[in-house]
């Protein structure tokens, strides 16, 4: 079943990019049809979720959740980037700058992941949001003073709790 994800997201993929390629000709492009026409008809076809894509929009989900609290605070910040996970515990990690300082998101599995890496954050100094299973890592070092200053707002704007504060 895996692969069948992986054809129907490659598809996907393909449709798109078709229809952004048309999209951006200009205007002696051929019309949209052409584009669609193209393409094989199966992969019109709609793809029936699996629990892969509900982990996916569970942690979309997540990372929305900080951003949306970010910009209604007023905090400057860029669109978080899918990164490497590392040793963390987590399932998925986001960069993100805040303020001018790296932050990042990391979205576990479960609570106790989250607790555990919390524990490990709070012994080294850590300064970080925790909502739900996930956790909005503030910059301890250079931006210290800053994140001490905005990781009880945004705690309290998402519903979360502020640690290392």
């Amino acid at each position: 079943m895996k692969y069948g994800i992986v054809t129907a997201t490659a598809s996907a993929s393909l449709i798109t990019m078709l229809a952004l390629t048309g999209c951006a000709s200009g205007t002696d492009a051929t019309p949209a049809a052409s584009a669609e026409s193209s393409a094989p008809a199966e992969t019109a076809a709609p793809v029936t979720p699996e629990a892969p894509a509900e982990t996916v929009s569970e942690i979309e989900a997540s990372v929305q959740a900080f951003v949306g609290a970010l910009g209604e605070l007023g905090i400057e910040h860029t669109d978080p980037v899918r990164a490497e996970t590392g040793l963390s515990g987590a399932k998925a990690r986001f960069d993100i700058t805040i303020n001018g300082f790296d932050a990042g998101i990391n979205v576990f599995p479960d609570t106790a992941t989250l607790t555990t890496w919390g524990e490990a954050s709070d012994s080294l100094g850590g300064i970080y949001v925790s909502y739900g299973n996930t956790a909005l890592t503030l910059n301890s070092s250079e931006g210290i003073t800053n994140s001490a200053e905005i990781a009880p707002q945004i705690a309290t704007a998402i519903g979360g709790e502020a640690h290392g504060v």
